[in-house]
């Protein structure tokens, strides 16, 4: 984050339309919003501007402080972080109802911080229908400013409001990174220590961890400085082995892990080393594959499995995985912190294998090398590689001019394949070809 830039926090009870307004404002569907309260539950930082004036907006989880589940905690302590945090503070209401315990409750902490308050009323969406507004002036606030977040009504008059309580100072900055850091993604099933590790590698409770099954609905992303270098993580909710319906909210969760995926460079797959390997296991890993993301296999919670059980589990994915031999494994206890460091050397190792350039000189010498011992056939006619050069990276591209048209002969591009890893490496990094003749 820039931290010369304001952060702006949206506070209010549970359902009252505030990842609809963060939508609103920063003109995407980043949040999820559904009509099921208390989906967003992390603090999420969104970088947006407003008449060329740039700031964070932090989504914040709704304040229930009625219920004592551990949840519920957890989300108000998410939601004091956002807070403590913020510059200037946008308290929301509903204004299709009435002043609840709740807005009261909200109203009592915001009157103990020495912040600016901008307080604003949501779901005007007719000015010709019932609305509580003048039950809101109790607080003291007056009047609050009359919105719509989901139709766009007067969010520009609330916008104007925010930015001419900026600082004049606090003006936008020119980044100096030559380069954005790479992104890593933490996936798996739901439940198996996903939110845990992301807490252990950026060093702060900032996913809520929580044995209740899953309860990260959305993807958080943390940039965090390891040994002067910069890595971005992304913790993501749970992928389920199930169909899912479009009204359904893991359907929203499901795009959000998605688009994490499509973003990212680097993803750790995370196994519960105390459950059996599924098919949505190898899922994910095909789904990585495809999107060429680089990708490490990480066996969580080894502090409650036996050598013998590693042994077994490790067995069964170097046979699942064939297809993927280069894919690396690793296991460690995300609890209590065992093997975490070999997650940061495998991330730099992948990062290096990513951005690897291999010389057009060298493949091509190496493959008529291999042509000269031996070489592969494709119906009695031996596979001549004439030159070969290395594209791209990030994944890593390949365009090789051969003898004859390779078309759909799986064997022949896992001939190339096979010879450039075993030669090069570009361990758990996908691998793309284009053939010409």
């Amino acid at each position: 984050m820039k931290d010369n830039l304001p952060k702006v926090a949206i506070v209010g009870r549970p359902n009252v339309g505030k990842s609809s307004l963060v939508n609103r404002i920063c003109k995407n569907n980043e949040a999820i919003v559904h009509k099921e309260p208390m989906i967003t539950r992390d603090r999420k930082y969104y970088l947006t501007d407003w008449n060329g004036r740039e700031f964070y907006l932090l989504d914040t989880g709704g304040i229930d402080l009625r219920s004592l589940e551990k949840l519920n905690v957890l989300v108000f302590e998410q939601t004091k972080k956002a807070i403590n945090e913020s510059d200037i503070i946008i308290f929301l209401v509903d204004l299709r109802e009435p002043v609840s315990v709740l807005d009261e409750e909200i109203v009592n902490i915001l009157r103990k911080i020495d912040k600016k308050i901008i307080f604003a009323g949501n779901k005007w969406d007719d000015a010709r229908g019932n609305y509580y507004l003048e039950d809101y002036l109790k607080f003291g606030f007056g009047y609050p400013i009359k919105i719509s977040a989901v139709h766009g009504i007067n969010t520009g008059d609330l916008l104007d409001e925010l930015v001419s309580n900026f600082e004049v100072n606090s003006k936008v900055v020119e980044d100096k990174t030559s380069e954005e850091p790479f992104g890593i993604t933490i996936l798996g099933k739901p439940n198996v220590g996903k939110s845990t590790l992301f807490n252990t590698m950026i060093n702060e409770e900032r996913a809520i961890v929580n044995e209740i099954e899953g309860t990260t609905r959305d993807s958080l992303d943390s940039i965090v400085k390891i040994n002067e270098k910069d890595y971005r993580f992304i913790d993501t909710a749970g992928i389920r082995d199930k169909k899912i319906k479009t009204e359904d909210l893991e359907y929203y969760s499901s795009i959000r892990t998605f688009k994490a995926i499509e973003s990212s460079d680097i993803a750790l797959l995370l196994i519960d080393s105390t459950e059996d390997v599924t098919k949505q296991d190898l899922k994910i890993v095909e789904m990585v594959i495809e999107k060429g993301v680089s990708l490490c296999v990480v066996f969580n919670k080894i502090d409650l499995a036996s050598a013998d059980r590693m042994a077994e589990l490790v067995e069964i994915f170097n046979e699942r995985l064939k297809f993927a031999s280069y894919i690396p494994y690793l296991k460690v206890s995300a609890l209590t912190k065992k093997g975490i460091k070999n997650i940061i050397k495998t991330i730099d190792t992948l990062i290096d294998e990513r951005k690897k350039v291999v010389a057009d000189s060298k493949l091509t010498n190496f493959f008529k090398k291999l042509q000269l011992e031996g070489g592969v056939y494709s119906k009695g006619k031996q596979f001549k590689v004439k030159f070969i050069r290395q594209l791209k990276t990030s994944p890593p591209f390949f365009l090789v001019f051969s003898n004859f048209d390779v078309g759909r002969k799986t064997s022949i591009r896992r001939y190339i394949e096979n010879n450039i890893r075993k030669e090069f490496g570009f361990i758990g990094t996908p691998m793309y070809f284009k053939f010409k003749h």
